[in-house]
């Protein structure tokens, strides 16, 4: 299913649902007085995280606090194929529980079976790291969860009477800090920075600029125009860059290819295109032996190259830093952001209809010199 379609299914189905499921829910919380202390450690950890591979690696500082206060319990994910890959990657969960969302018959058969998985497992603790749906909340519900975290703020009000435990989602403080509030909740005390890949046997002799303009259906506007990339591959090259990567999914390697394609003769052949190349893991690798520095939108990517410590410059325009960029990554050195910071920013998650009617004049009046500009900074800065 398109991602506005299953946007639509969450808000008119999950709101009959919800109405249909708290005067239950309520009555039956008087009528059975369930403990919901913490004292007992749990046997198994549910997860809730349904899209979103940059969030669910926001995360990882919470989940690996997780791990640490309970060692014996299974920590299971409950997501979608799309986020299954990297996930298996982070080497944080034990046991995956896969939704296929293709098609609505898929979804609910594939949403049955993992109800019966939980109704034969006792002694279990759910996560919904969904931030706004209405569904995965209802999802927690059905998991027969004895305790179960979510996050609260004014537009999911309802899950106060369907959750046992919630944290209020701050929108003026880094993601990440949400999620660990809510690990802490639940007795973790996150005191340690998830790695990805252990940078010690990587070499230092990098030799490629690696740069990253895809992301998901979620907000397009997100990414530079073909021209603005053009120029920026062609500046990079005249600057003594002679080895460009593009990044991308496999559904994203047409479009690089003919990005690629549109450059002069001279130098395609310093372009190299990553999007279908390689595995999942094996791009992450990849990146992290030959990139001496990335240049990213806000999606998967630039969460990736936090972990990785790579230098980077990262562009903004419909979301913003302060919020979705940890904040001990925007006081590196080696990190440089641009964000021209106009009025209506940040408009995604926050707006059903955007300002600019999709015309992102944020990301399009960034100029190449000030991409350029940044990124001298941040290697120089490297080489200090």
């Amino acid at each position: 299913m398109k991602l506005k379609t299953k946007q639509q299914l969450d808000n008119f189905l999950g709101k009959a649902l919800v109405a249909i499921h708290l005067p239950i829910v309520k009555l039956l919380g008087k009528l059975l007085h369930i403990n919901h202390k913490l004292k007992n450690p749990p046997r198994e950890i549910l997860i809730i995280k349904m899209l979103g591979f940059g969030s669910l690696l926001l995360s990882t500082d919470g989940l690996l606090a997780l791990k640490k206060k309970y060692p014996n319990a299974k920590l299971t994910l409950i997501g979608t194929s799309g986020i299954e890959e990297g996930a298996r990657l982070l080497s944080l969960f034990d046991h995956f529980l896969i939704i296929d969302d293709s098609s609505f018959f898929k979804l609910l058969k594939s949403s049955f079976k993992v109800v019966f998985y939980c109704l034969s497992n006792r002694n279990k603790w759910c996560f919904d790291f969904e931030v706004y749906s209405r569904l995965t909340t209802l999802f927690a519900l059905y998991t027969f969860s004895k305790n179960r975290f979510g996050f609260e703020f004014e537009k999911v009000n309802f899950r106060n009477y369907l959750n046992t435990h919630n944290t209020y989602f701050n929108h003026f403080v880094p993601t990440e800090e949400n999620y660990n509030a809510m690990v802490q909740m639940a007795g973790a005390e996150v005191n340690e920075q998830y790695v990805l890949l252990q940078s010690s046997s990587l070499p230092n002799d990098k030799n490629c600029i690696v740069i990253n303009n895809t992301c998901s259906t979620l907000s397009l506007q997100r990414k530079l125009d073909d021209d603005q990339l053009l120029n920026l591959i062609e500046e990079l090259i005249k600057n003594g860059h002679e080895k460009m990567v593009l990044l991308g999914a496999p559904n994203d390697q047409a479009m690089n290819q003919n990005l690629i394609e549109q450059l002069p003769k001279e130098t395609q052949s310093k372009v190299e295109n990553w999007a279908g190349k390689y595995s999942f893991e094996a791009m992450i690798k990849q990146q992290a032996m030959h990139a001496k520095a990335i240049i990213t939108i806000d999606s998967a990517p630039l969460h990736i190259a936090a972990r990785l410590n790579f230098p980077m410059v990262a562009i903004w325009g419909p979301t913003q830093s302060q919020t979705l960029a940890p904040l001990w990554l925007r006081e590196r050195k080696n990190y440089a952001e641009i964000n021209h910071h106009v009025h209506c920013s940040p408009c995604v998650h926050h707006t059903k209809e955007l300002p600019c009617k999709g015309n992102n004049f944020c990301i399009k009046e960034i100029s190449t010199q000030e991409i350029i500009q940044a990124l001298n900074r941040i290697l120089d800065e490297r080489l200090s």
